[in-house]
């Protein structure tokens, strides 16, 4: 009965379960579908299966993190040895991996292992039968889900999901009985091979490989900071702590106040461990090695990439891999500030380059590129110079006045000389990086060291080159001109600093000439005098500048007149502006300059009608020259007469035009003196 039930689809068998259930009915052959899809999945091999139907979740070594507070999170995957078993990356968010073995007679040797590579673990368990019965029935079900005819069907679609889910729940427990630490062998692959580790309850085997992996951990009492990936308010307390480490490591507790993030970060990370510490000698409070013995293999590794930087450029990434690998492991989190204690501990020695540029300076914004995208930076490290160099070395910094981090040391470093002239050039303003009215010399000084990128090579070769002084070798022994060297650096870097102040003399000197005045008060005066009385827009604002009484000095007072005359600000100025201020500056004079003569005959005259300065030129040079002015109560009348003149003129003439210009002459030449007469 249940056979013919069965064949009228009001009844169905399901074999997984061993039951028979009383169906709405459909018309998808559901036992065939699945049939034809256990058939099809029977060609694919368990690993193929697994890694569509399953992704095993990342797993944490218990008892190493709560020993050593750091979190060890272990990757896991399905492997069959058919491919090739290669160590995680050392930029990878996790600790180590897992390979769950799903063939039995696999072979998994691990390429490109190293002494630092993070830790494989391969589980090897003793029965694969459940798991491999569990996965097949998964991948059928699910297959069978997704075809066409089952879409559209509800009553198929529910079965069929029921299915999938007391399939999925199989698969659950198949796993775990599979991989459980009982009945699965752990083996560490190394690189001088496989080696077991004792198979006890939870995660006992991954911790005992973190232990033997990352042996030499620092302990970071700072859970926001020693992590993997910070929080956005983690990433904005370091990024504030490590501004604090460089503008105020000179300072207690860095000039962090509160009990903020930030502080709480300084003090677990640098404070507890001794890395900001009080100098007794130089008064002062430095970075330097940490007296936590917990973090002095880091550190010690941190000092021999440092010193691996003397032969060539090291990039901060190959550090940053280099201190996230085994043994150390420290996190992500922490290690742009356990770097930045470095650069700041040894800034006189080691340089830094930002694509490839050379960067006196480590500076907020660079050290937020660098935590952003440390691969874009590479150090160096320049060690004491001796010999010749050393003299060279010793003379620029006595001459440029370079003082000494420390009172014990003496400043023979190409560093802290060359980071004082790169920074001072960088401060110039953009007239001075443009202007040629310098000496060649110092135009080549400028020029090499605007685009310095070897510190040596710039200190040694390229500016005794600039300046007319031949190279000086690292194998040479004495200098003979060092000082003579070290006076013509100072000579050109005054030059060059004092460029833009030379050009404001001038400037003055020039509107003095100018205007035959001495003073910058008696030009303002007068121009205060005019306040009110100009119209013209441009001719206004050179007047309000000149009169400007809230300026103290003749220095901002020149500089707020040649920015109106030239119409950009002095220190944006090219050569070319220069030029243009002189010719613009003699006709806004003389046009200054006519307006107080015209305002002083005006009032001397006693006249309240408008007035104008009227001048009229005969060929030969001879001149008229009145204050003419209407009286108001007379001007309409006047109006009238000279519309009257102009009709008659424009009808004699032909246009209105030619009746003004006829009008203008005449009256100019009755005005005119004869030319042996003297002008009145």
């Amino acid at each position: 009965a249940l056979t013919d039930l069965q064949d009228a689809g009001i009844v169905t068998y399901r074999d997984f379960a061993d039951e028979f259930r009383i169906w709405h009915g459909t018309d998808v052959d559901i036992r065939g579908l699945i049939k034809a899809a256990h058939a099809k999945v029977q060609r694919q091999s368990l690993v193929e299966i697994l890694a569509a139907i399953h992704k095993p979740e990342p797993v944490v070594a218990a008892r190493h993190s709560a020993e050593h507070d750091i979190l060890r999170v272990f990757a896991r995957r399905y492997v069959d040895g058919t491919e090739p078993v290669v160590p995680l990356d050392p930029f990878s968010p996790y600790d180590g991996e897992v390979l769950l073995t799903v063939a039995p007679d696999a072979m998994l040797v691990l390429t490109q292992a190293s002494e630092n590579a993070k830790p494989v673990v391969a589980a090897i368990p003793d029965d694969l039968a459940p798991l491999d019965n569990a996965a097949r029935e998964v991948a059928a079900v699910a297959d069978v889900l997704n075809h066409d005819s089952v879409k559209d069907d509800w009553v198929a679609r529910r079965e069929i999901g029921e299915r999938l889910a007391q399939a999925e729940t199989s698969l659950s427990h198949a796993l775990e009985a599979t991989f459980n630490t009982e009945v699965c062998r752990w083996v560490l692959l190394g690189h001088d091979g496989p080696t077991e580790l004792p198979a006890r309850r939870g995660s006992a085997a991954l911790s005992e490989a973190a232990d033997r992996a990352y042996s030499k951990t620092p302990t970071v009492h700072n859970e926001m900071l020693n992590r993997t990936a910070v929080t956005s308010q983690g990433a904005k307390a370091r990024r504030m702590l490590l501004e604090a480490m460089i503008e105020f490591g000179d300072q207690i507790g860095l000039g962090l106040e509160g009990h903020g993030p930030e502080v709480a970060m300084y003090r677990a990370f640098l404070k507890e461990t001794g890395m900001h510490d009080w100098d007794q000698r130089n008064e002062v409070m430095v970075f330097r090695s940490p007296t936590d013995k917990k973090l002095r293999p880091a550190w010690d590794l941190l000092e021999s990439e440092f010193a691996r930087a003397r032969n060539r450029r090291i990039n901060l990434a190959e550090i940053y891999a280099a201190l996230l690998s085994p043994p150390i492991g420290m996190k992500a989190g922490v290690i742009p500030v356990f770097v930045t204690v470095g650069l700041l501990a040894y800034s006189d020695e080691v340089a830094i380059y930002e694509h490839g540029t050379f960067r006196p300076l480590l500076s907020d914004d660079l050290s937020e590129r660098m935590v952003r995208n440390p691969k874009h930076f590479d150090i160096k490290h320049f060690a004491n110079t001796s010999g010749a160099r050393r003299q060279v070395i010793e003379a620029l910094a006595s001459r440029l006045e370079v003082r000494p981090r420390f009172r014990k040391h003496r400043v023979s470093n190409v560093l802290a000389v060359v980071g004082e002239l790169v920074s001072q050039v960088r401060q110039l303003d953009n007239y001075t990086r443009r202007t040629r009215n310098l000496s060649d010399a110092t135009v080549a000084f400028r020029e090499v060291l605007a685009t310095a990128v070897e510190p040596d090579e710039l200190l040694f070769a390229a500016i005794p080159e600039a300046l007319g002084y031949r190279p000086v070798p690292a194998t040479t022994k004495t200098y003979g001109k060092a000082r003579e060297y070290a006076d013509a650096v100072a000579g050109a870097l005054e030059e060059l600093t004092s460029s833009y102040q030379r050009l404001v003399d001038a400037m003055l000197e020039e509107l003095f000439s100018v205007s035959g005045e001495t003073s910058r008060l008696t030009i303002a005066e007068q121009a205060a005098e005019l306040d009110g009385e100009v119209l013209d827009p441009d001719v206004r604002a050179f007047v309000l500048a000149l009169a400007n009484d809230g300026i103290d000095s003749d220095i901002d007072w020149i500089q707020t007149v040649a920015t109106v005359v030239a119409k950009k600000a002095p220190a944006e100025w090219t050569d070319a502006d220069c030029d243009r201020f002189r010719t613009e500056l003699y006709q806004q004079v003389a046009s200054f300059q006519r307006l107080v003569a015209l305002y002083a005959d005006h009032r001397a005259a006693g006249v309240d009608s408008d007035a104008m300065r009227l001048t009229i030129t005969r060929a030969d040079g001879s001149e008229y020259v009145r204050l003419v002015g209407v009286d108001q109560d007379q001007r309409d009348a006047c109006e009238g007469a000279l519309d009257d003149a102009l009709a008659r003129l424009t009808n004699l003439t032909g246009s209105p035009a030619r009746a003004q210009q006829t009008f203008l002459a005449l009256l100019g030449e009755r005005l005119l003196p004869a030319p042996e007469q003297d002008a009145p």
